[in-house]
């Protein structure tokens, strides 16, 4: 090796250890959160320790989408769905009731988007949740039980159930059933979609996204995800005990020894795990960046077309083209649709192909919140970009403002609404991720309080805490705003390490090269 080749090896070491040493077990343990999010029936049934959640994240007026959606019967009886399951008050919102008998006790599962009440002017009425482990249903005074769907995973995520007066819909993420009201007896429905034309675009975030966990590629690119965070795991494991063990043996010369087999085998595969897999972490370093703030920004506004080659193998080149979030009936006979890629709306009758649905609503890209359906073919919509009245044919729109509405800075707005509350068609209150329980107007008075029982009914998942981590979040009570960095910065600093690694590699081979033809 020439002297400015070694000169540059050396730095190039140094950049390795010690930026390893820095980030080694934030690195480590976000490859292993990340194999855990992507696995949540691995952990769905386990809860976070109370005293490791930060106090940020108690809930305070029902916010942090403790309460994602709600009614108010025609007798006054208040249900709300959310983290807790579903809560009852029988007096107007003076007091709640955890309605959980039949439910699963993990808070995962039992998290709840959406709730239909059948037979409302019965005293036998009939309730339906869509939960994140299934749809259930509770008759009368009835523990819950868990509604069959077949064809359905044994605990399908479901968002949404809706009652059309002929039938009931129920669709998870990416399917959907139908029963009729007075059987609950679900079954399968096909749910068809127009062939998207050539202007279809995909938003470049939720390309980045599936890059990210490895949707990109489908199911083989699951797996290949979950094998290189296993291999990041490794390699931060690894790292520290390569530095560990000569650090040990200089500077504690009485716990001197040499090097034993887990050393060993530790530099050996450190050296070859990482080179093998290099490529793919700088893939996921690069694209987890632009997941989050500030860099996220950057993506916003790029796009790319459905048949792009990039996405031959991902589910957003057709159907959809995303997850479904949420699904409403409309007055006028339709049944409305939000996925991660836009509003889709078709006959309730579930006979012809669900159309694109376009309409002058601004919609944050983490998608919809509420969705639901009013008089006169109008639509509640909202999002973090506020809550808006659409008529779905005209398409004229206006704007339910909150209480003290800031939107001088659109990305610093205080309208991020997480759910409403629906007295017949009409909204009653609505919910602020932040300030939770609003009313709809500035004169509305006496708002429910949240009950300490309700708060405790909802403690957070491992999964969620996993995955607060993993976007950097958790930090926020200790860094402030400064937390935003926190993701950028690990990004840009496994990149240094992949390319200081992989050229330390390659000095290391050339030198062993050379020494073999001397």
């Amino acid at each position: 090796m020439t002297w400015m080749a070694r000169r540059s090896f050396r730095i190039s070491r140094a950049i390795h250890k010690y930026l390893g040493l820095i980030l080694g077990l934030y690195l480590t343990a976000m490859g292993a959160s990340g194999l855990l999010l992507n696995h949540p029936a691995w952990i769905r049934s386990i809860d976070t320790p109370q005293s490791l959640v930060p106090a940020d994240y108690s809930y305070q007026n029902w916010n942090r989408m403790l309460v994602r959606s709600g009614t108010i019967s025609a007798d006054g009886t208040w249900y709300l769905a959310g983290k807790a399951g579903i809560a009852r008050s029988d007096d107007q919102g003076r007091s709640f009731t955890v309605v959980d008998e039949g439910f699963p006790p993990a808070a995962y599962d039992r998290d709840t988007a959406a709730l239909v009440i059948l037979n409302e002017d019965s005293a036998d009425r009939t309730l339906l949740a869509a939960t994140r482990s299934g749809l259930y249903q509770k008759h009368g005074n009835n523990p819950w039980a868990q509604v069959v769907l077949p064809g359905a995973p044994s605990s399908p995520r479901m968002v949404a159930v809706v009652e059309t007066g002929e039938r009931i819909v129920a669709f998870s993420e990416t399917a959907a059933w139908q029963a009729d009201p007075g059987s609950l007896n679900f079954a399968p429905v096909n749910l068809a979609v127009a062939e998207q034309d050539d202007a279809t675009k995909v938003p470049l975030f939720r390309i980045l996204h599936d890059i990210h966990n490895g949707a990109i590629l489908g199911a083989p690119g699951k797996v290949l995800l979950d094998i290189s965070a296993i291999i990041l795991v490794i390699l931060g494991f690894s790292g520290l005990v390569i530095w560990f063990v000569p650090w040990r043996n200089r500077k504690l010369p009485t716990r001197r020894r040499p090097p034993g087999s887990l050393f060993r085998w530790c530099w050996k595969y450190h050296l070859k795990l990482g080179i093998w897999i290099v490529v793919i972490l700088m893939i996921l370093a690069g694209s987890g960046i632009f997941l989050r703030p500030p860099l996220l920004l950057a993506t916003v506004s790029h796009s790319l077309a459905a048949d792009n080659p990039l996405l031959l193998f991902s589910p957003r080149s057709g159907g959809f083209g995303g997850k479904i979030q949420a699904a409403t009936a409309s007055s006028n006979g339709t049944i409305v649709i939000s996925t991660e890629n836009g509003l889709w709306h078709g006959p309730a009758d579930l006979e012809e192909a669900f159309q694109r649905l376009q309409l002058p609503v601004p919609i944050h890209g983490m998608g919809v919140t509420v969705l639901e359906g009013m008089a006169d073919g109008q639509l509640l919509i909202g999002s973090f970009s506020g809550l808006f009245v659409v008529e779905e044919h005209q398409g004229r729109v206006w704007r339910l403002r909150r209480p003290g509405l800031q939107e001088s800075n659109p990305y610093q707005s205080n309208d991020l609404v997480s759910g409403v509350v629906m007295a017949g068609n009409r909204p009653y209150v609505r919910f602020d991720y932040h300030d939770g329980m609003l009313p709809m107007t500035a004169h509305q008075r006496s708002l429910p309080t949240m009950p300490a029982e309700i708060a405790a009914a909802a403690p957070m998942s491992l999964w969620h805490y996993l995955f607060e981590f993993h976007n950097g979040r958790i930090f926020e009570p200790w860094l402030g705003p400064w937390y935003l960095l926190i993701i950028p910065l690990s990004g840009i600093i496994l990149l240094l390490l992949c390319l200081s690694g992989t050229y330390d590699w390659w000095c290391r081979r050339q030198k062993k090269k050379a020494e073999t033809t001397t």
